[in-house]
């Protein structure tokens, strides 16, 4: 789990470089921005799933038994 967490903060960070880099162009392509910025909270929502899931699993190894 925690190598698809870095495979996925990964992704995340390039694909803000990637609109980043489109924004800056003369001409930037605003239907692509869009599709990246999507495509970027996916990630991001995944992120947030995957940690919420490691939290609870790390708490719950901390629970005496």
């Amino acid at each position: 789990m925690y190598t698809r967490l870095k495979a996925l903060r990964s992704q995340h960070e390039t694909l803000e470089t990637q609109i980043r880099r489109e924004e800056k162009r003369p001409a930037p392509d605003a239907m692509h921005i869009r599709t990246l910025k999507k495509f970027k909270l996916r990630i991001r929502d995944e992120i947030a799933r995957l940690e919420h899931v490691l939290d609870r699993k790390q708490r719950a190894d901390l629970l005496p038994t």
